[in-house]
């Protein structure tokens, strides 16, 4: 994960047809800072870089290989690297273990036991690092990509191990809206020689990553995995997303990685008893991430189910309340103190009941600070989930609205309000630290919206829709519940 020279077998130019030369040019312009060594047999350079026929004819040391070749050579190209001593592999070849090359799988795996070779894949993308430390120095780091997708983000705190070749990059694409930041990713592939449950284990002591995301297809080494994963999930969540458990799910990746995959049951059963949040679509397992990649750091775990739902429009409340109930949380009466206490900021026509509907208000300092932390400080209730929060993309008219809501007085109204909104904003940043309360907020507007982007960037999970709202605490509850039954809580708590 940390090379300081990368050989890359399969290097061209030929954008965008070919494999390797999306995967040389990802790791060029994502600024790998170490050696970067093209092999081709024929070319003198690629983009720019001295292209070499050999790995024998590199003057500096190769601590990383890439493989992206006709599966023909590549038992003799293991072999050369294992006389050398270019221990480290990845191998994105295809054609093995999905079209049930068993011959070629079990010559991979004589291979790497001969020369002691760490192989990931074969049929994999390859790795993401953005802490890569390319040089002796500890204080010097940059990306290492050797995916087909360059990532545009800051560093971190989320890893993934996936067992699908380009699904974690492919993903990078969702990431920005969330504000999800990744640390490392593994696409394992047909797992030859290195598997999930070694992933694990890195990621277990690896300081940087803080919550771990796994995509199964199949385990390999079941109570092995068991053990890992139970260790790990008391210190660091786990969040999967199993494809394997339905007809169709197994049909798929059978032939997708030649895996072979268990019956739904059987994995809900692990997943429960190692703590493993488990997700069941493309979207909710990024949204349980992003929740937890925001508050766990926080210390802020909800320790109870009981939840409020603040909302100024009556349907999307409404919405919340449904789903908060159908998940097995519950929306219990505040006490008459609270009530009391929440009252004095409520216009005539609001009542404060739990779902809080404000009805028309757009004080944000009641909505941001002065209400939540009554909730809060209450003690009665574990985190609120809530709708209303918006900026800019309310405000967008077509016509005569557009003409009048751009005369400098209106100007002038909305940008002090907006102020006084996003001050708000980050101000209730310290309810949530002092009194480990999550606040879970949907904006229908989504990520065009000056307002969700504001939430997300101060650490507030923001969604576009209620239910995924809910759903993402319903997660981070899950966890709590979990690490209750060991007594285990945050150190920051």
């Amino acid at each position: 994960m940390n090379p300081h020279a990368v050989a890359f077998y399969g290097a061209n130019e030929n954008v965008p047809y070919n494999m390797g030369a999306l995967q040389l040019l990802t790791l060029i312009d994502n600024g790998f800072q170490g050696k970067i060594y093209p092999i081709h047999p024929n070319l003198e350079t690629i983009f720019g870089l001295k292209a070499y026929k050999s790995i024998k004819e590199i003057p500096g040391k190769v601590d990383l290989a890439e493989i992206v070749v006709s599966k023909k050579h590549v038992p003799q190209i293991l072999t050369e690297l294992g006389e050398i001593g270019v221990n480290n592999v990845i191998l994105v070849t295809a054609g093995f273990r999905e079209i049930n090359n068993n011959t070629g799988s079990n010559e991979l795996k004589e291979i790497a036991l001969k020369f002691g070779l760490h192989i990931l894949g074969p049929n994999c993308i390859g790795i993401l690092n953005t802490h890569t430390n390319y040089s002796n120095n500890p204080n010097e780091a940059c990306i290492l990509n050797t995916t087909v997708q360059s990532y545009s983000l800051p560093p971190g705190n989320v890893s993934i191990a996936s067992q699908s070749g380009t699904f974690v990059s492919h993903t990078f694409a969702i990431l920005k809206e969330r504000n999800l930041y990744l640390n490392k990713t593994f696409s394992l592939g047909n797992e030859a020689i290195i598997d999930l449950c070694d992933c694990l284990e890195y990621l277990e002591t690896d300081p940087f990553t803080e919550v771990i995301m796994i995509y199964i297809e199949e385990i390999k080494r079941g109570r092995l995995f068991f053990d890992i994963a139970k260790r790990i999930s008391r210190k660091k969540p786990i969040i999967a997303l199993y494809v394997g458990g339905t007809e169709g799910g197994a049909k798929a990746v059978s032939s997708h990685t030649g895996s072979m995959a268990g019956k739904d049951e059987i994995y809900d059963g692990l997943f429960k008893q190692t703590g493993i949040i488990r997700t069941y679509s493309v979207e909710e397992f990024f949204d349980t991430a992003m929740i937890f990649s925001h508050l766990i750091p926080l210390g802020v775990i909800p320790k109870g189910k009981k939840i409020v739902v603040m909302t100024n429009s009556g349907g999307p409340g409404a919405t919340m309340a449904d789903r908060i109930s159908r998940k097995g949380l519950e929306l219990p009466l505040f006490s008459e103190e609270v009530k009391k206490k929440i009252q004095k900021y409520l216009v005539p026509t609001a009542q404060p009941s739990n779902p809080l509907d404000f009805t028309f208000s757009l004080n944000p300092v009641d909505f941001f600070i002065k209400i939540p932390r009554i909730i809060a400080r209450s003690g009665e209730f574990d985190g609120m989930v809530i709708y209303g929060a918006y900026g800019d993309q309310f405000f967008n008219y077509t016509s005569f609205g557009k003409e009048f809501i751009e005369k400098p007085k209106p100007q002038e109204i909305l940008l002090q309000w907006r102020e006084m909104a996003e001050a708000s904003v980050v101000d209730a940043q310290k309810i949530v630290k002092k009194y480990k309360f999550p606040m879970v907020f949907a904006n229908l507007w989504g990520y065009n919206d000056s307002m969700f982007r504001h939430l997300n960037e101060n650490l507030f999970p923001t969604y576009q829709t209620p239910h995924r709202c809910v759903d993402a605490l319903f997660n981070l509850i899950k966890y709590g519940e979990y690490l209750q039954k060991f007594q285990i809580y945050s150190d920051k708590d």
